[in-house]
């Protein structure tokens, strides 16, 4: 069976590392200081888009901070993870609750981004809150889907929020959570229908 590797097991060197210094010295190494969508987002307390432009950035940035060790960027990345579980309300849900004139309050798409970066910085850095903070959130949408299934971007990307929660349940073997997974699947959009002859 092939099994994605931790982020951090495999470090780079040579050409990839100046890469990613490079990257980390450039644009995504400072976007939060110089971008307002990011700097002042939503998803950390900020009044600016709450939407998708800060978690795309923070999925690049943790394994950015990561591997080439980067103490800089790793706090940075380890200030918006804060933020973002501080964020979490009492029924699960983290980030930002949309205002219904963009869209839908729960609209689940930019949360398959953030878990990404989520499951990313726990295996970088062990942090015990992550796991527990994804149940919350999974039992959530449980319900929310449950009412309300998949649209608009979140069910053309409902592959991108399976591998959370597989990445999940290989940690905490709860049935439940491969339940959910066949909900995302039934309500995802079908991407073998569009492929077929």
């Amino acid at each position: 069976m092939f099994e994605p590797l931790p982020l951090g097991q495999v470090k780079p060197a040579g050409w990839l590392r100046a890469q990613l210094e490079i990257q980390a010295n450039g644009l995504t190494g400072h976007l939060h200081e110089l971008w307002p969508d990011v700097a002042r987002s939503r998803w950390i307390g900020g009044d600016v888009e709450g939407w998708e432009r800060g978690p795309y950035w923070l999925d690049g940035l943790v394994p950015l901070a990561h591997l080439p060790d980067d103490r800089r960027l790793q706090e940075v990345a380890a200030f918006w993870i804060d933020q973002i579980l501080a964020s979490q309300q009492p029924d699960g849900w983290l980030g930002p609750i949309h205002d219904a004139r963009f869209g839908y309050p729960y609209d689940p798409w930019p949360l398959f981004i953030v878990l990404k970066a989520l499951s990313q910085h726990h295996e970088a850095t062990g942090d015990a809150r992550i796991p527990a903070a994804m149940a919350s959130l999974f039992r959530k949408l449980a319900s929310l889907l449950a009412e309300r299934p998949l649209r608009s971007w979140a069910r053309y990307r409902w592959a991108d929020l399976l591998v959370s929660v597989h990445w999940l349940y290989e940690r905490t073997a709860e049935p439940w959570l491969l339940a959910l997974g066949a909900q995302i699947h039934q309500q995802g959009y079908d991407w073998r229908a569009q492929c077929a002859p």
